[in-house]
């Protein structure tokens, strides 16, 4: 653009008036500060248009607001993994329970067994202040378990008999169950194996 006298011309080489050149007076034009001017998209400009003045807003649209530090991001919590809490209980653990369990009971005797057989596992709990009523449940229980379809009596003349441990029967026993089959001195040996054949076993009575 040249100047020339009171004007200026355009680049089409016509003269601009006075009026023309103050910027100020343009009805799409309006004054931020000192030097700096907006001009509207469409007319008159509107807040859009100054809020859209990146000089002016910083990019954000506020004049004269400074830059909003980003929030630094909060570290991701590392997962944790599935913890079942019985894997957290050790065997000293289960001792002390059953330990604490059983000291709690007034009985002179008391007890908890597990036994596994083949792919079962079951459980026997017992207290009572009676020492053959103690046995007694520990052996039916435990032949329960490996006994199949065979009686809970013959299992544990079984377990008895193929048993490393020799048992010492009384005489007391002996003599209870002759008096019961009703043999004598006048019977023989053969009469005594013939009466256990009879009865599928020797069973002594009880007192």
């Amino acid at each position: 653009m040249v100047s020339g006298g009171d004007g200026q011309q355009d680049a089409e080489g016509e003269v601009l008036s006075p009026e023309e050149l103050d910027i100020e007076a343009q009805e799409d034009v309006a004054k931020l500060d000192e030097g700096r001017y907006v001009i509207g998209a469409d007319g008159p400009p509107t807040n859009t248009d100054a809020a859209a003045d990146p000089e002016t807003t910083g990019g954000r649209g506020d004049p004269g607001a400074e830059p909003e530090a980003e929030p630094e991001a909060e570290p991701e919590p590392e997962p944790r993994p599935d913890v079942d809490p019985v894997d957290q209980i050790s065997g000293g653990d289960v001792k002390r329970w059953l330990g604490d369990e059983l000291s709690d009971h007034d009985s002179t005797y008391a007890y908890h067994i597990s036994a596994k057989t083949g792919s079962d596992v079951n459980h026997q709990q017992l207290a009572t202040d009676d020492i053959g009523s103690a046995f007694d449940g520990l052996l039916v229980w435990y032949a329960r378990q490996v006994a199949g379809d065979t009686s809970v009596d013959e299992a544990l003349g079984i377990l008895l008999s193929e048993s490393t441990v020799n048992v010492r029967y009384p005489t007391a026993r002996l003599v209870a169950y002759l008096e019961d089959q009703e043999l004598g001195p006048d019977d023989t040996i053969g009469d005594l194996v013939s009466t256990v054949s009879e009865e599928d076993g020797l069973v002594f009575p009880r007192r």
